[in-house]
Formats: structure tokens, C-alpha cells, sequence
């Protein structure tokens, strides 16, 4: 184990412009995005960081419907469940305000249950544009530059909609932070392609600095580690840097990766925007070959497989296999480093 581990941080410090970096800017690049973050966040996010190049961890995403459904389907097919546990808060079934609030209290259940069993949390958010229906329409509408600069300044019809929708979801949020329950905050994601509202737009930074604003400063939500999303660069999705909010605002750069395009350019790419922070798979389809990435891509801190896909995309013995690969950390292997 002690010489796989030497092993693989030997190939991380060959990295493109690596071994340039002094420690003490390596430092400034570990703090968090929020200053005043908790105690159980700024320990997950120290234990992420020792982690790094040391292996990955496994993740699996759910949906707001049924916040456990694919995680316990892998447990079953596996024996071991995923590290990290994805959720939803978003609503795109055209739900009432009750079935709402119903369904993202059973999300908040089955993440505290997730943190105290020894798992890391790890939440989405589809946002349906604001004063809208929560309906997958009303996600995935087209917005113009001109319509979406409403919405991002105030005073105006549009920006009080969001901020009344960042101030309904928050609530759920604060209820992890009162139960001591660090979260991976991964809002907006796949902003450089054109299928969501938020997408594609040459503002997006300042969205994003408005629900930065409002979760840390106006409602103290000192739990969240915020991860940044793009999509990997292809011929439907921009170049990821071009929508960065930059390091101040971002604490784990997460890359979106599908149809297994599991390039070592994406991971270096990423690896070199964020001069050191974390980097992730923030949602795959087909799993990645563990042995391939702990050989040339071993800086990715997690992956996250996207609900059924885990199913429609990989064979049982696939996913077996992947969960058995000795550079793959399963929620058993992590919460060993919790202490």
C-alpha cells in the first residue's frame, strides 16, 4: 500500500508545472472559498486534500424523488456503498410547494444519516428559471444574454424571483449546517454549454457571485464547499475557463464528463486552471478505468456516476470491478480518513 501511494505521488509531481509551485502559495490555494467556513467542512475539505493522488473516491448521484434509490442499487450490486452520495434540490416535476418541501426534507434525512454512517455529501441544484413553474421546461429554457442580465441585477423583478428561490432552497441547506453536515455545494453546473437557463452566458460569474453572497454572508452558511461544474470541452460545450468565477469563490473545480471521454488533457486542463485546488469528476455516465487514471490522472479527488446511468451505461461486473480497484476508495475506505 505505502509504495503504490509513493508511487502515485511521484507521477502527480510530474505534471505539467507542478513542482513550480512553493508551498506557501500551494497554502493560499487550499483555503477555503468561505473564510468563516465550519469546523466539519474545513475537516472534509483537509481530508480531501491529503487524499489527493492517493486514490479516488467513489461517488453516486440520486434524485430529489428518491434520495437513496441508485446509492442503495450499487450497495446491492457491490457490496459497498459509494463514498460520496449526490442529491438533488432542484424540482423539474412540476411539484407543489408541499411536495416540495416533503421531498427536500427527505433529501436533508438521508444526508445527515449519509454524514453520521461516514460518507461525504454532495448536493445539486436544477434551479427552474425564477418566478417560473419548478418544471424541466422551465430548467432547460432558452434565455438571452440580454434576458439573463435581468436576473442578475438588482432591483428588478427578475432578481427578486431569484433571490426568492436562493432563500427557499437555503433553507434545507441550513438544515445540514444546524446538524453539523459539511455539503459539496454544486450549483449551476455545465454553465459553458446551451441546454440550461444559466448557460452560455458571458455574465455567469456574476450568478454565481449572488448565490456565493447570499448562502455565505446573509444567511451563514458556513457549510458548503463550493464546486464548480463545467461540462468537458466538446462540440456542444465553450472552453470551461471562459465561465471560471475564480479561485476566491471556488473551492473544487468539477468536470462533467461523458460518452467515457476521459481525457488526459480534461483532467491537466483542470488541474492547471485551479493551480492546486481539487479537482473531480462531477458526473459521469460510463465509469472511468480505475488503473488508467491512477497512471495518468490520479489529481481527480472523486467521481460521481449520474443516477441510472450507473446501470444504463455499465455492466454489473463493470461496476463491481471498479468498486474493488485498489484506487478507488469506498465509503468503508473513507471514513477511516475522517479521524
Amino acid at each position: 500500500m505505502e509504495s503504490r501511494i509513493r508511487d502515485l505521488l511521484d507521477s502527480a509531481s510530474r505534471l505539467v508545472g507542478d513542482v513550480q509551485w512553493q508551498a506557501s502559495f500551494r497554502n493560499v490555494q487550499m483555503n477555503p472559498a468561505d473564510a468563516a467556513l465550519a469546523s466539519p467542512a474545513r475537516k472534509l475539505l483537509k481530508t480531501l486534500y491529503r487524499l489527493q493522488g492517493q486514490g479516488m473516491i467513489s461517488g453516486q448521484h440520486d434524485y430529489l424523488e428518491s434520495p437513496d434509490e441508485f446509492n442503495g442499487k450499487l450497495k446491492t450490486t457491490s457490496g459497498q456503498y459509494a463514498a460520496l452520495h449526490g442529491y438533488e434540490l432542484g424540482a423539474i416535476d412540476n411539484q407543489t410547494a408541499q411536495q416540495i418541501d416533503i421531498q427536500r426534507q427527505a433529501v436533508v434525512d438521508s444526508a445527515i444519516r449519509w454524514h453520521k454512517a461516514g460518507g461525504i455529501v454532495t448536493m445539486s441544484y436544477h434551479e427552474n428559471l425564477p418566478g417560473t413553474a419548478p418544471a424541466w421546461s422551465n430548467v432547460s429554457r432558452s434565455l438571452s444574454e440580454a434576458d439573463f442580465a435581468k436576473y442578475i441585477t438588482p432591483g428588478t423583478v427578475q432578481y427578486n424571483a431569484l433571490i426568492a428561490e436562493l432563500d427557499k432552497t437555503s433553507r434545507s441547506l441550513k438544515k445540514l449546517a444546524n446538524a453539523g453536515v459539511p455539503v459539496l455545494w454544486r450549483p449551476y453546473h455545465e454553465m459553458n454549454g446551451g441546454w440550461f437557463w444559466w448557460g452560455q452566458k458571458s455574465s455567469f460569474s456574476k450568478l454565481w457571485n449572488i448565490m456565493f453572497d447570499r448562502y455565505t454572508a446573509y444567511h451563514k452558511l458556513h457549510n458548503l464547499l463550493w464546486v464548480w461544474s463545467p461540462n468537458a470541452k466538446n462540440q456542444w460545450s465553450d472552453e470551461p475557463a471562459d465561465y471560471y468565477p475564480g479561485a476566491g469563490k471556488v473551492d473544487v473545480l468539477a468536470l462533467d464528463i461523458y460518452e467515457a471521454d476521459f481525457k488526459k488533457s480534461h483532467h491537466d486542463a483542470m488541474w492547471n486552471l485551479g493551480r492546486g485546488k481539487l479537482i473531480a469528476i462531477g458526473e459521469n455516465g460510463e465509469l472511468p478505468s480505475p488503473a488508467v487514471l491512477a497512471k495518468t490522472q490520479n489529481k481527480w479527488s472523486y467521481q460521481m456516476s449520474w443516477g441510472k446511468l450507473l446501470y444504463e451505461k455499465n455492466s454489473d461486473a463493470v461496476i463491481k470491478a471498479f468498486m474493488k480497484h485498489s484506487f478507488v476508495l469506498t465509503r468503508e475506505e473513507y471514513a477511516r480518513y475522517r479521524h
